[in-house]
């Protein structure tokens, strides 16, 4: 009977060692996701937009269901080293272009959430870019 168990917790532990972990998604090097945030909270989405229209592409407009505000900020690094972010009216990608939106630099802020993001969960961020139209993206909640 002893070694019955043994034989069991062995197999159990190959069997839970084969499976497979969920990456995030690596593009340019920055991991797309959305930080977990509480509800009524604010959190920031990175990820990468390529513009594959044939001419230079304005970000026009950002939706996301999740938020009551949704905005494009740049971080910045002042004169004495204090670091801050200030909102961007207007996002050009020219033609062949990317846009990386990471940390420390252009991301998407996510404001005053209309409920908890956990990991696990997903985020759909819709834009209307002037050229290629409506584009989602979908992104899940990572730390």
């Amino acid at each position: 009977m002893r070694f019955l168990t043994i034989y069991f917790l062995l197999g159990f532990l190959l069997i839970s060692g084969c499976a497979e972990e969920q990456q995030p998604t690596v593009n340019n090097e920055i991991v797309e996701r959305v930080r977990p945030a509480a509800q009524g909270g604010t959190t920031a989405a990175y990820f990468v937009y390529e513009n594959t229209y044939p001419g230079t592409d304005t970000l026009r407009v950002l939706r996301s269901d999740i938020a009551e505000v949704i905005q494009v900020h740049e971080t910045y690094k002042t004169e004495d080293g204090m670091m801050g972010m200030r909102e961007q009216q207007e996002i050009v990608v020219p033609e062949g272009e990317v846009v990386e939106f990471r940390q420390g630099g252009l991301h998407v802020m996510l404001i005053s959430l209309k409920n908890e993001l956990a990991e696990g969960d997903s985020v759909t961020i819709e834009m209307k870019w002037s050229g290629a139209g409506q584009v989602q993206k979908k992104l899940p909640v990572q730390p």
